[in-house]
Protein backbone atom coordinates (compact mmCIF):
# COMPACT_ATOMS: atom_id res chain seq x y z
CA UNK A 1 0.00 0.00 0.00
CA UNK A 2 1.40 3.52 -1.00
CA UNK A 3 1.77 6.16 1.74
CA UNK A 4 0.01 9.05 0.91
CA UNK A 5 1.01 13.04 2.00
CA UNK A 6 -1.04 14.93 2.98
CA UNK A 7 -0.06 18.02 1.25
CA UNK A 8 2.70 20.31 0.74
CA UNK A 9 2.85 23.78 2.31
CA UNK A 10 3.48 26.92 -0.19
CA UNK A 11 4.47 29.56 1.67
CA UNK A 12 4.77 33.26 -0.55
CA UNK A 13 4.61 36.88 0.69
CA UNK A 14 1.89 39.27 -0.22
CA UNK A 15 3.01 43.12 -0.66
CA UNK A 16 0.24 45.19 0.58
CA UNK A 17 1.91 47.91 -1.63
CA UNK A 18 0.21 46.15 -4.92
CA UNK A 19 -3.28 46.40 -5.39
CA UNK A 20 -4.17 43.40 -6.18
CA UNK A 21 -2.28 41.83 -3.54
CA UNK A 22 -3.74 44.64 -1.02
CA UNK A 23 -7.31 43.10 -2.16
CA UNK A 24 -6.26 39.58 -1.36
CA UNK A 25 -5.21 40.74 1.97
CA UNK A 26 -8.07 42.13 2.65
CA UNK A 27 -10.25 39.52 1.59
CA UNK A 28 -8.24 37.04 3.77
CA UNK A 29 -8.77 39.52 6.82
CA UNK A 30 -12.47 39.49 6.50
CA UNK A 31 -12.65 35.05 5.98
CA UNK A 32 -13.37 33.23 9.16
CA UNK A 33 -10.13 31.81 10.38
CA UNK A 34 -11.61 27.82 10.13
CA UNK A 35 -12.52 28.72 6.09
CA UNK A 36 -8.82 30.77 4.96
CA UNK A 37 -6.95 27.55 4.18
CA UNK A 38 -9.99 26.53 1.99
CA UNK A 39 -10.31 29.85 0.54
CA UNK A 40 -6.86 30.48 -0.55
CA UNK A 41 -6.53 26.68 -1.71
CA UNK A 42 -9.36 27.77 -3.76
CA UNK A 43 -7.67 31.08 -4.88
CA UNK A 44 -5.03 29.33 -6.03
CA UNK A 45 -6.33 26.41 -8.13
CA UNK A 46 -9.06 28.53 -9.86
CA UNK A 47 -6.46 31.13 -10.95
CA UNK A 48 -4.07 27.75 -11.92
CA UNK A 49 -6.96 26.79 -13.87
CA UNK A 50 -7.67 30.07 -15.37
CA UNK A 51 -4.17 30.50 -16.50
CA UNK A 52 -4.20 26.64 -17.92
CA UNK A 53 -7.10 27.80 -19.83
CA UNK A 54 -5.30 31.01 -21.22
CA UNK A 55 -2.83 29.49 -22.70
CA UNK A 56 -4.51 26.30 -24.32
CA UNK A 57 -7.10 29.14 -25.94
CA UNK A 58 -9.97 28.16 -24.35
CA UNK A 59 -12.58 30.70 -23.69
CA UNK A 60 -13.47 30.76 -20.08
CA UNK A 61 -16.90 32.74 -21.05
CA UNK A 62 -18.70 29.44 -19.70
CA UNK A 63 -19.96 29.09 -16.78
CA UNK A 64 -18.59 26.46 -14.54
CA UNK A 65 -19.73 25.28 -11.27
CA UNK A 66 -16.98 26.18 -8.60
CA UNK A 67 -15.55 23.34 -7.24
CA UNK A 68 -16.72 25.06 -3.39
CA UNK A 69 -19.63 26.25 -2.05
CA UNK A 70 -18.29 29.81 -1.25
CA UNK A 71 -16.24 30.62 -4.40
CA UNK A 72 -19.04 32.82 -5.88
CA UNK A 73 -17.63 35.37 -3.23
CA UNK A 74 -14.23 35.44 -5.15
CA UNK A 75 -15.84 37.23 -8.35
CA UNK A 76 -17.34 39.27 -5.62
CA UNK A 77 -20.66 38.60 -7.31
CA UNK A 78 -19.80 40.58 -9.70
CA UNK A 79 -22.46 41.32 -12.56
CA UNK A 80 -21.78 41.63 -16.50
CA UNK A 81 -22.07 44.60 -17.69
CA UNK A 82 -25.70 45.65 -19.64
CA UNK A 83 -25.15 45.12 -23.27
CA UNK A 84 -25.55 47.84 -25.45
CA UNK A 85 -27.30 47.49 -28.23
CA UNK A 86 -26.08 49.84 -31.22
CA UNK A 87 -28.82 49.63 -33.88
CA UNK A 88 -26.93 50.00 -37.52
CA UNK A 89 -28.63 51.95 -40.17
CA UNK A 90 -29.47 50.94 -43.31
CA UNK A 91 -29.25 53.55 -46.14
CA UNK A 92 -31.49 51.69 -49.04
CA UNK A 93 -29.17 51.65 -52.40
CA UNK A 94 -29.97 54.15 -55.00
CA UNK A 95 -30.85 52.30 -58.41
CA UNK A 96 -27.85 53.20 -60.88
CA UNK A 97 -28.61 55.82 -63.36
CA UNK A 98 -27.92 54.63 -67.10
CA UNK A 99 -25.71 57.29 -68.42
CA UNK A 100 -23.02 57.17 -65.59
CA UNK A 101 -20.30 55.07 -67.85
CA UNK A 102 -20.09 58.51 -69.91
CA UNK A 103 -19.57 60.58 -66.37
CA UNK A 104 -18.27 58.13 -63.64
CA UNK A 105 -18.51 60.64 -61.00
CA UNK A 106 -21.87 62.30 -61.53
CA UNK A 107 -23.09 61.40 -58.41
CA UNK A 108 -20.70 62.64 -56.28
CA UNK A 109 -22.24 66.28 -57.80
CA UNK A 110 -25.17 65.39 -55.84
CA UNK A 111 -23.13 64.46 -52.68
CA UNK A 112 -20.37 67.35 -52.41
CA UNK A 113 -23.20 69.88 -53.19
Amino acid sequence: MAKTNPGQRVALQLDPRIALEAIILNRLERTPAARRQEWLRSLLVQGFRSECLALRGVPEERKQRPAMAFTHRLAGDAQSPAAVKVESQVVPARPVEANTAAKPFAALGKVIG
